[in-house]
């Protein structure tokens, strides 16, 4: 099996061996990476198709789903039999300069998983500055007493940012304080796209905010009685604090790294929802019309593109950082390094800073779903790789695509490095 590899024939063949026996395999066969599982790979695809009727998950270890983050590398023990499936597997990996190293299935429509959120990324960073803070803008209309300090009249917020949290609210609560207001006798107005916690809902984040401001900081508690509505400021307000975000780049970083869904999902609604994505992604990186469907911003659910037009997604987000003077070391982890998705990946000691990415997980959604999307250095240049796989052991691909990754740094020298300074730091 050639895979357009242009190297030696003993090393193609190991590539091909690697993805016919990790990605084809059925569900719950855990090939390892030797010459006797390559060997037992190539024997059970050319005549052994029929396997157990009983598979146990590969990654059958209790594992509890992180709050933060859209990835679930621990699955729950599977005591029944799974039907048989074949895993399939989409692969496309280019140099620097455009040349296609490895191409296979790169037009087949897969499930990304959290990789969609390199769109939204994109489309974020087309819509906003890198270094774009969202304001969070509080307002009073009405008259204060300052002897009881209670406000006759309503508040106002009106916000956009995607990361506004509990700990944010001290800036609003210190300025409230400092005026003299103790507790406002009117409603909390919210604007329509205000958001707390990462909640979709205005309302919800509106009461979110009453609370916090009720828990006070600082010794300092506001208490507003009115109901939490959604409207707009009343052109008689006046405006008392504004508090900024983190830079744009910042926020990214975090949303990506550690793959969070609901700030993903926020995010895409500060660009103008999934639809707007599938606009950015086809005018203004350049995807055929219609080869991206989106139903959610953060990669839940069912979403389809192929590898194809997610490396051209890849390299064009890689450009809009690069006219900024940014990389995508800036909104991405670098693997075995920094914490998040990517931390426990590429940990050995020549390796570590050499691959970043952003992975992808659905752990049964389309029959379990790896995903993994980025830039890996060699010694001689970089490869721009997407590697989509669906039905099948979360663990086993990860691993497989792990040692593709290394195969191929391998006949480039061997892994580079993208910052000198990780050198340095302990081993994991």
């Amino acid at each position: 099996m050639n895979f357009g590899i242009p190297v030696s024939k003993k090393l193609n063949s190991v590539l091909g061996a690697l993805l016919a026996l990790s990605f084809l395999l059925p569900v719950g066969v855990d090939a390892r990476v030797s010459g006797v599982g390559l060997a037992a790979g190539k024997m059970r695809m050319a005549g052994m198709r029929s396997t157990t009727s009983r598979y146990r998950s590969a990654a059958g270890r209790h594992g509890r789903r992180s709050a933060h983050r859209g990835h679930q590398s621990r699955h729950r023990r599977t005591a029944r039999a799974r039907p048989a499936q074949h895993s399939e597997v989409a692969v496309l990996v280019e140099a620097e300069n455009g040349t296609v190293i490895t191409d296979k299935n790169s037009n087949v429509a897969f499930n990304p998983a959290s990789v969609v959120k390199l769109i939204t990324a994109y489309a974020a960073l087309k819509s906003f500055a890198p270094d774009h803070r969202f304001t969070t803008t509080l307002y009073l209309d009405g008259e204060l007493d300052e002897d009881t300090g209670v406000m006759t009249g309503d508040a106002y917020i009106e916000g956009l940012d995607p990361d506004f949290k509990t700990a944010d609210t001290a800036e609003l609560i210190k300025e409230l304080h400092e005026l003299g207001v103790k507790k406002i006798e009117g409603k909390l107005i919210v604007s329509p796209q205000f958001s707390m916690n990462w909640s979709g809902n205005p309302v919800q984040s509106g009461r979110s905010l009453v609370a916090a401001l009720k828990r006070g900081h600082g010794g300092a508690r506001i208490t507003v009685k009115g109901a939490v509505v959604v409207g707009n400021v009343s052109p008689t307000a006046m405006r008392i604090v504004t508090h900024e975000s983190e830079p744009l780049k910042q926020s990214l970083k975090h949303m990506l790294a550690h793959s969070i869904n609901p700030m993903s999902e926020q995010m895409g609604r500060c660009v103008g929802g999934v639809q707007r994505l599938q606009e950015v992604a086809v005018k203004e990186a350049g995807v055929a019309p219609g080869n991206v469907t989106l139903s959610t911003a953060s990669g839940l659910g069912i979403n389809r593109v192929n590898a194809h037009d997610m490396m051209i997604v890849l390299k064009a987000l890689r450009k809009e950082l690069q006219n900024n003077g940014l990389d995508l070391s800036d909104i991405l982890p670098l693997a075995g390094i920094e914490s998040g998705t990517m931390d426990r990946r590429f940990t050995g000691a020549q390796e570590r800073g050499s691959v970043i990415a952003k992975t992808g997980t659905l752990t049964s959604t389309d029959g379990g779903v790896s995903a993994l999307a980025g830039i890996a250095r060699s010694d001689r240049e970089d490869l721009y790789f997407i590697i989509f796989c669906w039905k099948g052991s979360i663990n086993g691909f990860r691993r497989e695509q792990d040692q593709l990754i290394r195969q191929l740094q391998a006949t480039r020298g061997g892994p580079r490095r993208f910052d000198d300074r990780v050198a340095h730091l302990p081993s994991i």
